[in-house]
């Protein structure tokens, strides 16, 4: 995958990855999951196939287990970051630890947001006080999709500060 998006994320407004996660959610016939994919695909220009996250909408199948936005936020990053292994090759033992880890990184601070706003990213406790289904349930998972497309972007617009503050820590940890 090209490394446009860097320059492109550089551009992109956290109003416009709300209104637009929004817009495909309430709009669209997208669910949570699929909106923050396509909007990611859209404003970083990243390719996508949504077939891969519509499972993830209600909390997993409707089990309401993780948060679809949650999750498709976590696809979209793998899909920015993650290694792609047809292109290293095979070399066994799983994952290149160096690439991983800008990617662990960038998770970690994606959930640490999502949970500092949510306190937890389970799907069923997000929605324990609404009625599954109904209009009001719709507005605020619509509200709640666009907030962690915000959370998405201020993650990877931070990518370099997040490097650097591993690299300190690492530093002030062999020391």
């Amino acid at each position: 995958m090209s490394q446009n998006w860097k320059e492109k994320v550089k551009t992109v407004t956290l109003e416009e990855v709300e209104e637009r996660s929004e817009n495909l959610f309430r709009s669209c016939g997208y669910n949570c999951a699929e909106s923050m994919l396509q909007t990611a695909s859209e404003t970083l220009g990243i390719p996508v196939d949504l077939r891969y996250v519509t499972g993830f909408g209600g909390g997993l199948g409707e089990t309401r287990c993780v948060c679809g936005a949650f999750n498709g936020g976590v696809v979209s990053l793998n899909l920015l970051l993650g290694e792609d292994k047809q292109k290293l090759g095979a070399r066994g033992g799983g994952r290149n630890e160096e690439n991983a880890a800008l990617l662990d990184l960038a998770i970690q601070e994606f959930s640490k947001k999502f949970k500092s706003q949510y306190k937890v990213n389970c799907c069923k406790v997000l929605t324990r006080t609404i009625t599954w289904g109904t209009p009001e349930h719709l507005e605020h998972c619509v509200q709640l999709t666009g907030e962690t497309a915000k959370m998405l972007l201020q993650v990877v617009q931070n990518l370099d500060a997040l490097k650097e503050q591993d690299s300190a820590e690492e530093e002030k940890g062999a020391n």
